[in-house]
C-alpha cells in the first residue's frame, strides 16, 4: 500500500499534490448524510496531517456552510446507477 501524501511533504500549501476524487450519489438526501458524517469525522480524533484524509474530513463544506467552499459530492442518480451496474 503507498504511503498517504503528508503536508510536511511539500514546501508550501501552493505545491501540495491534492488527491482527486468525486463522489457521486444518486440524491440531496444521500449527500446531506455523508456531509453530516464527514462532519463528524472532521471533530473527531484523526491525523489531518494526511492530504487525503484532511481532504474527505472537510467534505462537509459547502457554499451553504463556507463561502466559495465546493465539496466533491456529486447529486446525480443517473451517474450513481451507471456506477452501480458497473460493480455488479
Amino acid at each position: 500500500m503507498e504511503r498517504l501524501k503528508n503536508y510536511k511533504d511539500f514546501n508550501s500549501i501552493k505545491e501540495v499534490d491534492w488527491t482527486k476524487y468525486v463522489i457521486i450519489v444518486p440524491t440531496e438526501k444521500d449527500r446531506q448524510e455523508l456531509m453530516a458524517a464527514f462532519e463528524h469525522i472532521h471533530y473527531s480524533d484523526i491525523d489531518t496531517d494526511f492530504v487525503a484524509v484532511n481532504q474527505l474530513a472537510h467534505e462537509y463544506l459547502d457554499e451553504t456552510r463556507n463561502k466559495g467552499s465546493i465539496n466533491n459530492i456529486v447529486v446525480d442518480e443517473e451517474l450513481y446507477n451507471q456506477g452501480q451496474s458497473k460493480r455488479k
